[in-house]
């Protein structure tokens, strides 16, 4: 069951001019809605419609704005966009403050190596922003942006020069009003570090669950096995004379003396070319332009572009909704695939909509196949979890000999705020009402070979969450 969602109307000052609240009867209630959350400095939208009827309407105006709390996290947006009729308005409003969004900043040029947070003090931002975190502190750098942007786009092309991600995070007051803006600085993610969101690999989001369907595509039309690569002034790597070797000790690139091309040795023979006349020459060659001077180092980012160019482009569409974070990362296991299907998947976009749950979206990216002997290594960390949660005392699930019990406690909580008193709480044991209270001691002789306990919170009116 989704949270119920209250959300503050404000005036263009700052000042809460109304509410809209689905669990009051008198309020402005908003229906069709849809909060957009994406991973790219954690920015969202949210659309949604409301009766023009009710007199609070006339405060969903353009330049408004609004704030409400969900799932532990402050939203705070402005209204860009209002449709009206005689019956129903229609809105869609965009996170983080207008001069953010529009204010533009002009052309800059380091004189020194300089820091993030020294790049932010110099374009003027820190009175907007408050660095909270920054995983790239002990780094500095020298750049120059020749053109005029907009605020968002320039921290946006600051994190792209750092190799870092930056996440906004709006800190609300009690009354709903904008207290700051915190900007978290994280390390770009790759398959060794997290970036935004938490590192949940070790959870595996499953096929007939969290999953409805996995599409896979594989593609070649793009496909290289060879690349000619010119740097400045027409540099070419003929000078060099270089072979790759994969892990079993066999040529996988190479690059003779004299020659143009770095070759894709093993994927020519996977994908030969056949309208070449030559039977030696198999190669499908691509033409590649890079800006350096160096020999060495025009080898070595072609190499990189030949390793992307020269196996076959796969995609993966992964349909279902998961309840989780921006930026979190799962291993995905779909058993209807032959073998069986394991990925890596990180979620890039999430779609949420208050009063329709069933029109949940969650969109990956960062997808990674992987191979039968990292899913081998995923196994071993689930028993690794499973030895570690076993204990056959208080707060352990499982049981030794038919002996022992441990005590389940129900938790509740308003964001980091503990709230289970205030809430009537009951039990459940394989679907039948078991007893009440906010905690519940189970005996190993009323378990047999195993069961499903769960709680359910109620305020006295509904249900307002559950937990197994």
């Amino acid at each position: 069951m989704m949270e119920n969602v209250r959300v503050a109307i404000l005036t263009a000052q700052d000042t809460v001019c109304g509410f809209m609240d689905n669990s009051v009867d008198e309020a402005l209630h908003f229906y069709d809605d849809l909060l957009h959350n994406y991973l790219e400095g954690t920015s969202n939208t949210f659309d949604f419609k409301a009766s023009a009827k009710h007199p609070d309407s006339e405060f969903l105006a353009v330049g408004n704005k609004l704030s409400f709390r969900y799932n532990g996290r402050d939203y705070y947006m402005n209204i860009m966009n209002v449709k009206r009729t005689e019956y129903a308005v229609e809105v869609r409003a965009y996170g983080l403050v207008f001069e953010l969004l529009n204010e533009t900043t002009a052309a800059y040029k380091a004189s020194g190596a300089m820091s993030f947070e020294e790049y932010v003090r110099a374009f003027n931002f820190a009175d907007m922003l408050t660095v909270r975190l920054n995983e790239v502190a002990d780094k500095r750098l020298v750049h120059e942006w020749s053109g005029s942007e907009t605020i968002l786009a320039r921290l946006f092309s600051l994190a792209n020069v750092f190799s870092a991600e930056v996440e906004f995070v709006p800190v609300m007051n009690p009354n709903y009003t904008l207290n700051r803006i915190e900007m978290n600085v994280y390390k770009e993610h790759t398959d060794g570090v997290q970036g935004i969101g938490r590192n949940r690999s070790d959870e595996i989001l499953r096929y007939g669950l969290n999953v409805k369907g996995v599409t896979k595509t594989s593609d070649i039309t793009e496909l290289y096995t060879a690349i000619r690569p010119f740097g400045r002034d027409g540099l070419t790597v003929r000078s060099l004379d270089k072979k790759e070797y994969d892990a079993d000790g066999r040529v996988e690139f190479e690059s003779p003396q004299g020659s143009w091309n770095i070759l894709a040795v093993q994927a020519k023979d996977a994908f030969p070319s056949n309208t070449i006349d030559s039977v030696a020459d198999k190669y499908i060659c691509k033409i590649w332009d890079f800006d350096t001077d160096n020999v060495n180092t025009l080898y070595g980012q072609a190499l990189a572009e030949l390793k992307k160019l020269c196996v076959p482009k796969v995609t993966y569409e992964i349909e279902g909704y998961t309840e989780a974070d921006i930026g979190d990362t799962f291993t995905v296991q779909d058993e209807e695939f032959a073998p069986v299907l394991y990925l890596s998947v990180r979620i890039s976009e999430q779609e949420i909509s208050f009063t329709e749950p069933s029109r949940n979206k969650t969109r990956y990216s960062n997808v990674r196949e992987l191979t039968a002997e990292v899913s081998d290594t995923l196994l071993a960390q689930m028993d690794r979890l499973i030895r570690e949660n076993k204990s056959y005392s208080t707060n352990g699930v499982v049981f030794k000999n038919g002996k022992g019990s441990t005590t389940l406690t129900a938790c509740v909580r308003s964001g980091a705020v503990d709230v289970t008193d205030d809430f009537s709480i009951r039990w459940f044991k394989d679907g039948e009402i078991a007893a009440e209270g906010k905690s519940l001691t189970v005996a190993a002789g009323n378990v047999g070979e195993g069961a499903v306990f769960r709680f359910e919170a109620d305020d006295g009116t509904k249900g307002i969450g559950r937990y197994e």
